[in-house]
């Protein structure tokens, strides 16, 4: 059985792994992790980001939107798919999904700095 931290750890390293370019290994890690827990929101993210580091963003969309219909209010979720939207130019989306971001939690903060740089 993997506890909490040790799956907090591989995600960290999966995450580390996608910004340090080895995409490959970082989606290995994900996919590990959904397979002891499917539909676990921050590995679905993770995964999403994957594909946002390589351009690939209707994929990151697509995985991010499921997260979403399992709860809208996932605020990492909102954060990834605004990001995603915006390096995809899609200004509107990105501002859609930011907008929908809690407001009492770090990423409605990381998502009106974005905004404000874009």
């Amino acid at each position: 059985m993997v506890s909490e931290k040790q799956m907090a750890r591989l995600l960290d390293l999966a995450n580390l792994a996608c910004q340090k370019g080895l995409v490959g290994e970082a989606r290995t890690i994900f996919r590990a992790v959904l397979a002891l827990r499917p539909d676990f929101a921050p590995a679905l993210v993770g995964l999403a980001f994957s594909h946002v580091v390589v351009d690939d963003f209707d994929t990151a969309l697509t995985i991010l939107d499921k997260v979403l219909a399992g709860n809208a209010a996932d605020a990492d979720a909102l954060a990834m798919r605004g990001l995603a939207c915006l390096l995809a130019g899609r200004r509107e989306e990105a501002e859609q999904a930011f907008t929908a971001i809690p407001q009492d939690c770090a990423a409605a903060d990381m998502a009106r700095a974005i905004m404000e740089v874009a």
